[in-house]
């Protein structure tokens, strides 16, 4: 009778309810981890000032000013990372690979023949990646004190079963992992099937894609002295999470059961649209004061979705496997504006000096719907995030037509003081070197990147569960081949 029931319900179950999109999705898409060219990955991006440089695009447009001859740049990229998943005295790591293409793009430059006032008006196009989601996590540990199914029975408690969420805890009632809670004395009361626990809990976590921008930027130079440009940012979301979580009773400690699977697709695509505009003040030949402003992102997206339970049962009869239907949501995404400080410095052209601020007020963040206000989302995202800087730093020094390249990046947490979260930064180490001729130059770099946060299988709000601590590293080799004519 529970299948029946659910196949009926599974049709009519509101779209908005089914995968949630939430401050999480907010942030994933409002986070910047500027890529490009190796020569500006090498120096931590730290271009905003310096200009000269196709990656610099992306958040100083003025840097386009800088160029005097038209050029061709062009960048795979080859990704690691490696994430250590600590939960219940377990330690798990994996990894994933990925290749990829960090920049491609081409400045055209037009000489007015001025030698003073308006000396060139430059335009460009290209393409920058500005964050990369591949990553695999693994997450196992031995549970005594509560179970996912708990979760569930929280979720469903104060509604009828023909109303349960058919993709979350309605999955879990048909596959009689929760019943009705008979001691209470409340309508619709439900607690987990499972009389104790000491469960191994399992979560395996793939997620891949990225955030893209095509840039197309026009800039001039006036006196060489001051350089303004603008870009036209289009962004693309493509991103695809798979999650599998699991409950095994290995040890025989939980009467009539053997286990759960729980399976959850995810997958988000969409584009948004931004300007940024940006200027750099030369007032002597050796220093450069950049600035520039970012509009907020404004994106289109669609969620497609699904999910499953299988169950299994020392009583065959209750052993299930349920499926849900498959979901589809759009919606919008507006991120947070940003502002960009620079300041660089050129030392007898054998040495570049870049250091950038930037600054970003994630509170800002919005979802937004036709059918459905997302205030309660909207609320979380002002409750868990602050506005936080990001730094970035970046030296390279010319020994004839070679080039050797350090950098430092500190994204700050976007999480606020009272949170679980509030030392989730990110840190970046990165170096390279190239060679360079009138026409021709090649460029490698390297990129280590670091992070840790808390991460919790299933929402604490509802039931309490311990943290798993997630560490991760990420290494990144690039190598530009570069063409000016």
């Amino acid at each position: 009778m529970k299948k029946i029931i659910f196949i009926i319900i599974g049709v009519v179950i509101t779209n908005f309810t089914l995968y949630s999109q939430n401050e999480v999705d907010a942030l994933r898409y409002s986070q910047s981890f500027y890529g490009g060219t190796a020569r500006a990955v090498g120096m931590a991006g730290a271009f905003g000032a310096l200009g000269g440089e196709i990656s610099s695009l992306s958040y100083n447009p003025a840097g386009i000013g800088i160029y005097r001859r038209s050029e061709f740049t062009f960048t795979p990229t080859f990704y690691f990372n490696k994430t250590s998943a600590d939960y219940l005295n377990t330690t798990n790591e994996d990894f994933k690979y990925n290749l990829n293409l960090n920049n491609l793009g081409l400045v055209a430059t037009y000489n007015t023949k001025n030698e003073s006032g308006w000396i060139s008006v430059n335009f460009g196009f290209g393409y920058n990646r500005m964050n990369n989601f591949h990553k695999n996590i693994s997450i196992e540990g031995y549970n005594s004190t509560g179970s996912m199914t708990d979760y569930f029975a929280k979720l469903a408690n104060g509604h009828n079963s023909d109303d349960l969420n058919g993709f979350n805890e309605g999955l879990a009632w048909e596959s009689y992992l929760i019943d009705p809670d008979t001691n209470n004395i409340d309508e619709y009361r439900y607690v987990s099937a499972f009389s104790n626990y000491g469960e191994l809990q399992r979560k395996n976590i793939s997620s891949k894609g990225s955030v893209g921008e095509y840039i197309f930027t026009l800039g001039t130079n006036y006196n060489n002295m001051l350089y303004l440009g603008g870009t036209i940012g289009i962004q693309s979301v493509n991103y695809t999470e798979n999650t599998e979580y699991s409950e095994t009773d290995e040890n025989n400690v939980i009467p009539d059961f053997n286990n759960f699977i729980f399976t959850q697709h995810l997958k988000t695509k969409g584009t948004g649209f931004n300007f940024k505009f940006g200027a750099i003040f030369r007032p002597v030949d050796w220093v450069r004061i950049g600035a520039a402003i970012h509009t907020p992102t404004f994106f289109d997206l669609t969620d497609t979705y699904s999910s499953s339970i299988s169950s299994s049962f020392a009583d065959a009869s209750k052993s299930s496997q349920v499926d849900s239907k498959d979901g589809d949501y759009n919606y919008e995404l507006t991120t947070p504006f940003k502002a960009v400080g620079s300041i660089g410095f050129v030392i007898k052209k054998s040495a570049i000096i870049g250091i950038d601020y930037e600054f970003v007020d994630y509170t800002l963040a919005r979802l937004r719907a036709s059918d459905y206000s997302f205030r309660t989302e909207n609320n979380s995202i002002e409750t868990h995030y602050q506005a936080t800087a990001n730094i970035r730093a970046g030296i390279e020094y010319r020994i004839g037509p070679f080039s050797i390249r350090a950098g430092y990046g500190l994204y700050g947490s976007p999480y606020k003081s009272d949170q679980v979260n509030k030392d989730a930064f990110t840190t970046s180490y990165s170096g390279g070197f190239g060679i360079k001729n009138k026409d021709f130059f090649f460029d490698l770099a390297y990129t280590y990147n670091t992070s840790e946060e808390k991460y919790y299988l299933y929402d604490p709000y509802y039931v309490n569960i311990k943290s798993t601590n997630l560490k991760s590293t990420s290494s990144q080799f690039l190598a530009t081949i570069g063409f000016k004519f």
